[in-house]
């Protein structure tokens, strides 16, 4: 299992921290507001939709992460294979049981 997480900003200002989780060909995002460490214990992820600015986020950190042997090359293929729509993100266990 691979966890990247990353920063941003959300339309209001807040700072927020991003973490996405792979495994199985399969990617989780969740978020969670930026805290002080006293904090961090009281506030939960939430799992959140990916979106195509998400997505973009992600790749740019995991072409960062690869350029330092952080990160496989085949993780970096797969987001851009989701983003050029030429796969998708689903799991394997909730596919049509038929396929």
């Amino acid at each position: 299992m691979e966890k990247i997480s990353w920063q941003a900003r959300t339309d209001d200002g807040c700072k927020v921290i991003y973490e996405a989780s792979y495994f199985g060909k399969w990617w989780q995002l969740t978020c969670t507001p930026k805290v002080s460490r006293s904090q961090k214990g009281e506030v939960e992820s939430i799992p959140v939709e990916f979106t195509r600015e998400t997505w973009e986020e992600l790749h740019d950190v995991l072409v960062r992460k690869y350029q330092r042997r952080r990160v496989a090359w085949n993780i970096v293929q797969h987001v851009e294979d989701i983003l050029a729509g030429k796969t998708s993100n689903q799991r394997k266990d909730q596919r049509h049981p038929h396929e």
